[in-house]
């Protein structure tokens, strides 16, 4: 792994897949240190952020230390070409200017990597001005502790510093008492960049290292403080009470939460998993009143945009069985019984409500394009026969990575890797047939109708917007912030030309309704400030559904691990089972309050999970910048998964 290629928010996207296993206690043997790890904890220690393969495990070990108590790990389980990864960013506003030198204590046994050891990168606007990751110099074979650093130059502009300690190949690499400090001119720099290289969108950059602490957070692995009884008892204190996550209940519960949304006209409803039964059921009830009391009247989710437009005619007309349309969202996340609870209550409710109270089923994803595509070929053939050729000849270059129904395309990754110059023509062909339906508006509008015109103009755009995210998908980070924009960008879209003027709930996951700058709620907090208010979902243990990391194999999974300093930690220290939280008090709380605000962990899981890697399924969150609002489960089910039904 090139860390130099990756940008600084790439922590924020949590994929851990590496299996973590208990090994006995070994001994110094003659021959040097023994790679027998005594697990003390696995996954990333608490303040540190990871990224692995299968192929390795990271963890806290008490079996190898240097100072202390505790050090940090990171061993393989075969030979390997990818990487295993602890990172940190920090802020490097004070270190402008000056000499830093990252220095821990390593040991080692029968490593083979070609980069294996400490790793720092220094971030400018959008480039990487200095990098070490040891590659000219990689620890091998084994050793017992000894010193290591790297020494970079921290630019005038530069936003923040990555750091952290990786390892390719086979082995066992024991790390400890890491240090950062500034030295002087005298220590030689390590800098093996000969000019600056792109890293991560300028913008992003500058959001992710603002957040970030000017010094490491737990860099002797001896761990950070534990959330205290004052600050779980403020939490109590200025937390209200939920009854239930029963749909059918009342909702005389939630009516602090309609005083904390207010008079915002677009709410993010997050999960903090997609597979949990307890947070769909409580976001039906939300919706419920939302719907009912509050005068929302589009509820919008990350699915795909055509097909939820069908599911739309059901919910206002009963024409089509919604057990087939939620299978053609294509999800199995959406194909649950929870969410046809929520969509027949929908139907329900638009039976009888009149046509101004009646509510939308909406979708703003562009994941899968082959709906849009052949919409938009046929509406062209429709009025405007003579460039039907025309638009299928420009559509011709992304076919082979379109969908049809349930069947995929060539993957993503195989288009990324098509030359720049392809893809650039590939990306203009899809402008021509924009271009072409946007120039040709009013005479197209005439042959059909104003709204099937904006559909199908907006249809051309999500082909656009799925090119985008594909070019840059061998890019785990640019392609997930590609999805996120055009995300954003298709909710502006439901408010200003589909929907305008409506009230609208948005389902996704946390890690899209938040506020980080680049994310998709990023976008609509930047554009519509105190309109957008935001409800995040976290759970202190329980099931829920998911694909296993290692097995492909979807089903229940567990979490029970509650990690230091997180806002787990501090709901579960309330000892409640249900509570809903305006972070937006947490900025005149006081001392108790101030611990919550972060960087605090706050656990985030989507649709695969290893469940032994559960502590590396922990981000850091900021109170109140990144959810306005939080409701706390503490226990959970797995979501009730259907069969997907085609016909």
């Amino acid at each position: 792994m090139d860390l130099r290629s990756l940008p600084g928010t790439s922590t924020r996207i949590l994929a851990a897949v590496a299996t973590m296993a208990a090994f006995g206690c070994g001994s110094e043997g003659a021959n040097g240190p023994s790679d027998s790890i005594d697990v003390l904890t696995p996954g990333v220690a608490a303040g540190w952020f990871g990224g692995t393969t299968a192929a390795y495990e990271i963890g806290v070990t008490a079996s190898h230390t240097h100072g202390g108590q505790k050090a940090a790990y990171i061993k393989a389980l075969g030979q390997s070409t990818s990487a295993g990864v602890m990172s940190q960013f920090l802020n490097a506003t004070s270190y402008r200017g000056k000499r830093l030198r990252l220095s821990a204590w390593v040991r080692h046994t029968n490593l083979t990597g070609s980069s294996v050891g400490l790793w720092m990168r220094v971030d400018g606007p959008g480039l990487a001005t200095a990098f070490d990751n040891m590659d000219q110099r990689p620890l091998s074979g084994s050793s017992d502790w000894h010193l290591v650093s790297v020494v970079l130059d921290v630019t005038p502009n530069a936003q923040g510093i990555a750091l952290g300690a990786l390892m390719t190949g086979a082995g066992t690499l024991v790390f400890d008492d890491m240090k950062l400090e500034v030295v002087g001119a005298d220590v030689p720099s390590t800098n093996i960049l000969t000019a600056p290289l792109a890293s991560g969108d300028s913008a992003t950059n500058a959001s992710t290292y603002g957040r970030s602490s000017a010094t490491p957070v737990n860099p002797d692995f001896e761990g950070v403080p534990a959330i205290t009884t004052q600050s779980s008892d403020w939490l109590r204190q200025f937390s209200a009470a939920l009854t239930t996550t029963d749909p059918q209940a009342p909702l005389a519960d939630l009516a602090p939460l309609k005083q904390m949304i207010g008079p915002a006209t677009l709410v993010g409803l997050g999960e903090g998993t997609h597979g949990t039964s307890d947070f769909f059921k409580m976001k039906h009830r939300v919706l419920e009143m939302l719907v009912t009391q509050m005068g929302f009247t589009v509820f919008a989710i990350e699915a795909t945009t055509p097909e939820s437009d069908d599911l739309n005619r059901y919910v206002l007309s009963g024409v089509g069985d919604p057990k087939v349309l939620l299978s053609r969202l294509y999800f199995w996340t959406w194909n649950t019984q929870e969410v046809l609870d929520m969509v027949t209550w929908m139907r329900q409710w638009n039976a009888s409500a009149s046509p101004a109270q009646q509510v939308q089923f909406r979708g703003f994803d562009m994941q899968n394009p082959g709906a849009s595509m052949d919409s938009v070929l046929a509406f062209v053939t429709r009025v405007d026969a003579g460039n039907g050729p025309f638009v299928q000849q420009r559509l011709a270059c992304i076919a082979p990575y379109r969908n049809r129904g349930q069947t995929l395309g060539a993957s993503t990754t195989a288009y990324a890797a098509l030359p720049f110059t392809d893809r650039t023509a590939c990306a203009n062909a899809l402008g021509d047939v924009y271009a072409l339906m946007n120039g040709h508006a009013a005479e197209y509008q005439a042959a059909s109708s104003g709204t099937e015109y904006q559909l199908r103009l907006h249809d051309a755009r999500l082909i656009q917007q799925f090119e985008a995210m594909a070019s840059v998908s061998s890019n785990a980070t640019a392609g997930s912030r590609a999805r996120d924009k055009a995300m954003a960008e298709n909710i502006v879209w439901l408010r200003t030309v589909s929907a305008p003027q409506a009230k609208i709930a948005l389902w996704a996951h946390n890690g899209h309704i938040n506020r980080v700058d680049g994310l998709m709620g990023g976008y609509l907090g930047s554009m519509y400030g105190a309109d957008y208010v935001n409800l995040g979902f976290v759970f202190g243990h329980g099931s829920f559904n998911a694909v296993g990391g290692g097995t492909g194999t979807l089903g229940p999974q567990q979490a029970n691990l509650v990690v230091d300093h997180s806002i787990e930690q501090a709901f579960v220290g309330t000892g409640q089972p249900r509570l809903l939280f305006d972070t937006r008090t947490l900025v005149v709380g006081g001392a108790a309050a101030d611990v919550l605000r972060g960087p605090i962990g706050m656990r985030s899981i989507g649709a695969v999970f290893s469940p032994n890697s559960e502590a590396l399924y922990t981000a850091p969150s900021f109170f109140p910048n990144d959810f306005d609002l939080l409701i706390y489960l503490e226990s959970t089910s797995a979501s009730k998964l259907l069969p997907f039904v085609y016909q």
